[in-house]
């Protein structure tokens, strides 16, 4: 079993919406298989959701989620109904849970309905005997039948479904009861056990043995030729009905009643309805999917549609619409306007490149003066941390001229904030600097450390501060030591030796002096410049110092001139080229802002242009484009990003709807197997396609594979004849170059005839009496067979063409004529047959039948229409065969068609009053003598029954459960545990008649399964307890408040069961 959605429970005309605690539980719906439509039996979710959670809320979330131990806590006593429908709306009515009027809907007939009328579908339903909710539940699970369900003769996919849900009803209940009306009860046919089977059984066993046979030929069948027609397959349609007049048609549109399609193996009906002209709007953005660059340019040049192209379009939107259409169809304003673009473009260009040299001039011009104006920038960062370095230097200050320079050119502050580091102003690396800093720094030591000093030792300090230090800290080294060095350094005076001997030789002071040198070495390297001349200006105060201080000035000014004259080169520059930058920068956007101001206003100028030029002319579209781009389509293509739309005005028009008729997949293998089976067949899949108004359809032939033959005429009577595939036909009429076109100035008035199985058309001109014959090609379409075909020389002159057909399955075609004379004219001879059929009138109509064996002629007799058929092999040598069917209309044509075998042949009829599509079998038999080799002494055939059952399958149904099913799985499923409470199973049949014969009869059904089947039972068949009763007792029983005495299962453990079948 399938899981699947079932139709819409809320459908008005499913009467289970009108049964007050009725849920659908397993559905029997129809699917398109590939055979055909197929039965499918499916669990109905939504019913089974609602059913589920009255029990217990929130237990069913979905098929896959049900809270089955929630489930649990509640109980659920079943009892199995099957039967007689009206006995079962009996049972409903006495539980209070229908209304007369849905009482009357639930027996009416409803067999090969469309479903246009409240019925109830065949499935298993679930029906609470108390709405309220109880820990017990008391309910019947009711099998629903079809129409025909318990009919004997039923075909085998209803047979099929009926086993398949007994078995779910007898699985679910263990106390199962039969409703049997008194019409079915009275026509069971009831077995008496005489022990035949057993003995057939032994003689069969015995002939095993046998192996030598005897055979003889014996004539079984001569038969004269035929036509027989009996009652066949009866479906109704909704559809099958008069057309509404629309208010906006005129009287004259043509809609007319429905009409059968010529069709050899495939059937159908075709119907007609008015189509209002309307506004159709096909809308793109960027959540739809666009139309590719091929269609684009189909709507922009191939279809010449009246454009609205935005006037806003960016150029590179504007350059694609050119390219993919515009182009091709306003050659000349494309050419005018890329020449005036280019124009603008060069213009661009060359006032640009005269603005970029003279700016270019103008900043070199001005360099000079710029170069003051930055080194003062970088003099007063010097300041700002060195500020005794300039003491008395004249500085030319130029704050204002580089602010304002600042501010128009912001880049340049950010220049100079860079530009400022890289002066390196936290130390001065100049050489005499660094000299000078350390012997400040040794005297300023030794100065605070012994007051007085550089008084007592002013010589010292002069040789400190003047003389070569290198040598001075060798030689105070040396002598603090008591060494005295061997080679004078250069320079040295026997005055600085000798003060530097008096200074150390006192012993603290030597040591003093010489800690001082090594302390001061560091000190020198750790204090910052800015500090240390800071203090210059307290150290100019000893007249010793004086001449130092002024020369470590002059060496720190030395470096950051030098400094200065560097970076001022740099700075300058760097700011040049960003004046340039920033200023040519700016003429660009001008210049470009200026270019695509033109370029949007001869945009705009061409796009108005074009707008007016599409409208000249009558165009059937208006397409709108408010922008348009180029987006990456996979890998290898382009898709067209649009937002717009295209819009168009449907004239009016004519719908055709084309329905089909289906066969079961049961039906086709019944019809294969016995070709007198009558299907039940159904119209579910239709087709539609439009033609404009004054456009007629003069053929419409169904044929395999859901094709189409399709032969319309326009306006003036131009032929166009079409074969497609029923999906594809819209597309071919609305599309030009499709279809094999005729004008009807070559062939005038005219006839059709097409043979399916030769794919051959024949055009007969009815007055010119010409026949133009084509083969279609699955390549080419339709291509001529020969040239034209001139009849004048068999006819005299004023005769005309009436009808024509082929006969089926071979190059000839008949012809009739204005003389009601029907003659047979070869395609591959080029000749008539001799044979000439002469009718009593021109017939309404001719029919060639699908097996190629008979033409049948209908004729108009009063109000009544005449069918007689003649055979081919005898045409024009017999009177015909009368077919004897009555109440044929006699407006419309009839269809001439086969079911699954040419040889089954069906004549098919509409009846608009009653909805009815319905059909006459032909059974067609030949001058023929068959003979068959048989064993001699053989029996004819089994030996059948005298009894001819009807609806014995209402008790039967159980052994076909038995031996479709397993009685007694191998592996079986623990789902039901709660054992204890589980009551024997029954059966109980509820009739009116014949009480005391159903126990045998069921048992000798049992014993006939156990013996043939040889199937594993067990005693679970045997212990079932059957019994029968009236309708009064089991509604005393079960109907009233009186307790239940029948199994009880949890309804989880139920539930799960069932969807474990």
């Amino acid at each position: 079993m399938d899981v699947d959605d079932s139709p819409p429970h809320n459908d008005a005309r499913d009467l289970v919406q009108s049964i007050n605690g009725m849920y659908r539980v397993l559905d029997l719906i129809s699917e398109q298989g590939s055979g055909g439509l197929v039965d499918k039996i499916i669990i109905a979710q939504d019913s089974l959701r609602a059913f589920i959670n009255t029990v217990c809320p929130g237990a069913y979330v979905s098929l896959t989620k049900v809270n089955f131990s929630a489930l649990d806590h509640f109980i659920v006593k079943p009892i199995g109904v099957y039967g007689s429908k009206e006995e079962i709306v009996r049972l409903l009515s006495s539980l209070g849970v229908i209304e007369d009027h849905v009482a009357v809907q639930l027996v009416a007939n409803n067999s090969g309905s469309s479903v246009s009328r409240p019925s109830l579908r065949s499935g298993l339903y679930v029906v609470r005997t108390n709405c309220e909710a109880t820990s017990d539940e008391q309910l019947f699970l009711v099998y629903w039948p079809e129409d025909g369900t318990w009919d004997d003769s039923a075909p085998s996919s209803m047979k099929r479904n009926r086993v398949t849900f007994m078995r779910y009803l007898t699985k679910m209940c263990d106390q199962v009861t039969a409703l049997i009306s008194p019409e079915h009860s009275r026509s069971i046919v009831w077995s008496e056990q005489d022990g035949e089977d057993t003995m057939t059984e032994m003689e069969e066993d015995q002939d095993e043995s046998d192996r030598m046979f005897t055979f003889e030929v014996t004539k079984t069948n001569e038969q004269e030729e035929a036509v027989t027609p009996r009652p066949g397959f009866k479906a109704t349609s909704e559809h099958i009905a008069m057309p509404q007049p629309h208010p906006d048609a005129a009287a004259d549109v043509g809609l007319q009643k429905p009409w059968l399609l010529y069709g050899e193996t495939t059937q159908g009906f075709m119907t007609i309805g008015y189509q209002a002209g309307r506004r159709i709007t096909e809308v793109w953005n960027r959540k739809s999917t666009s139309p590719s660059r091929m269609q684009l340019g189909g709507y922009l040049w191939v279809k010449n549609d009246t454009l609205r192209v935005n006037e806003n379009l960016q150029a590179k939107e504007l350059r694609l619409l050119i390219d993919v259409g515009l182009q091709s169809r306003f050659p000349q304003l494309c050419k005018q306007f890329q020449q005036e673009s280019i124009g603008i473009s060069s213009n661009a260009r060359s006032a640009k490149a005269s603005q970029e040299t003279t700016i270019r001039e103008k900043l070199e011009k001005d360099l000079p003066g710029l170069a003051p104006v930055l080194h003062m920038a970088l003099v007063d960062a010097i300041i700002e941390k060195f500020p005794q370095v300039f003491l008395g230097i004249l500085i030319l200050d130029r704050p204002d001229r580089l602010q304002a320079l600042i501010e128009l050119y912001p880049d340049i502050g950010e220049e100079l904030r860079r530009t400022v580091p890289k002066l390196n102003l936290g130390k001065i690396n100049h050489r005499d600097y660094k000299l000078f800093k350390e012997r400040i720094c040794i005297v300023q030591s030794l100065r605070r450390q012994r007051p007085g000093f550089d008084i007592e030792n002013e010589d010292f300090l002069n040789i400190v501060l003047h003389e070569n230090m290198k040598h001075v800290k060798d030689t105070v080294r040396a002598m603090c030591r008591g060494t005295t060095p061997h080679e004078q350094p250069k320079g040295f005076i026997g005055k600085t030796l000798g003060a530097i001997h008096s200074l150390v030789s006192s012993g603290p002071d030597s040591e003093f002096v010489d800690k001082v040198f090594r302390d001061t070495e560091t000190a020198a390297s750790t204090i910052s410049d800015a500090q240390f001349l800071a203090e210059l200006d307290d150290i100019e105060e000893l007249p010793i110092m004086e001449t130092i201080v002024s020369d470590t000035r002059a060496a720190a000014f030395d470096h950051f001139k030098s400094l200065l004259t560097k970076h001022t080169k740099t700075l300058t520059h760097s700011v040049l080229r960003i004046q340039t930058e920033l200023c040519l920068a700016q003429v660009h956007r001008e210049s470009a802002s200026d270019e695509e101001q033109q370029q949007a206003e001869i945009r705009k100028k061409f796009i108005t242009e074009i707008n007016g030029q599409s409208e000249a002319g009558d165009h059937s579209h208006t397409f709108e484009i408010e922008s348009v781009e180029d987006v990456p389509y996979y890998s290898h293509s382009v898709q067209m990003q649009i937002a717009g739309s295209r819009e168009s005005f449907e004239e009016p028009k004519l719908k055709f709807t084309v329905h089909l008729m289906q066969l079961t997949a049961q039906d086709l293998q019944s019809l294969q197997l016995d070709s007198s089976t009558i299907p039940s067949p159904k119209f579910r899949n239709s087709y539609s396609f439009k033609v404009p108004l004054g456009y007629s359809i003069v053929r419409a032939q169904l044929l395999a594979g859901e094709k189409i033959l399709l032969a319309t005429t326009n306006r003036v009577g131009d032929l166009t004849v079409y074969l497609e595939r029923l999906t594809a036909i819209e597309g071919a009429l609305t599309r030009n170059g499709y279809g094999k076109k005729l004008n009807r100035d070559k062939i005038g008035d005219f006839v059709l005839a097409f043979d399916e199985s030769k794919r051959m058309l024949s055009v007969v001109a009815t007055e010119k009496l010409l026949v133009h014959t084509f083969v279609y090609d699955d390549a080419r379409g339709f291509q001529a067979n020969g040239s034209a075909i001139n009849l004048t020389q068999w006819y005299t002159e004023g005769t005309s063409i009436s009808h024509a057909c082929f006969i089926c399955g071979s190059e000839e075609l008949l012809l009739v004529d204005s003389f009601a004379q029907a003659r047979v004219y070869s395609l591959t001879t080029m000749q008539f047959r001799p044979a000439t059929l002469n009718l009593i009138q021109i017939p309404t109509a001719v029919y060639s039948t699908p097996d190629g064996s008979c033409l049948i002629t209908a004729h108009a007799v009063g109000s009544d229409l005449a069918l007689t058929a003649y055979h081919w092999s005898t045409f024009g040598s017999t009177e015909g065969i009368p077919l004897n069917i009555p109440d044929l209309p006699i407006d419309q044509l009839l269809l001439l068609t086969s079911l699954t075998s040419r040889n089954i042949v069906h004549l098919v009829a509409l009846d608009i009053d009653a909805q009815l599509c319905q059909s006459f079998a032909l059974d067609i038999t030949r001058k023929v003598t068959e003979f068959t080799f048989k064993e001699k002494g053989a029996r004819g055939g089994a030996a059948k029954s005298d009894d001819v059952t009807a609806h014995n399958c209402l008790i039967d149904c159980h052994a076909e459960v038995w031996t479709r099913f397993p009685v007694l799985p191998a592996v079986q499923r623990e789902t039901i545990t709660f054992s204890s409470s589980r009551r024997p199973r029954t059966l109980v049949f509820i009739t009116d008649r014949d009480h005391q014969i159903f126990v045998p009869h069921f048992h000798d059904l049992i014993a006939h399964f156990e013996r043939t089947s040889k199937k594993p039972t067990g005693n679970l068949l045997k212990s079932i307890v059957v019994s029968a009763t009236t309708y009064a007792a089991f509604a005393n029983a079960l109907l009233g408040d009186a307790e239940w005495s029948v199994s009880k299962f949890r309804a989880g453990e139920w539930l799960a069961e069932f969807l474990c079948l």
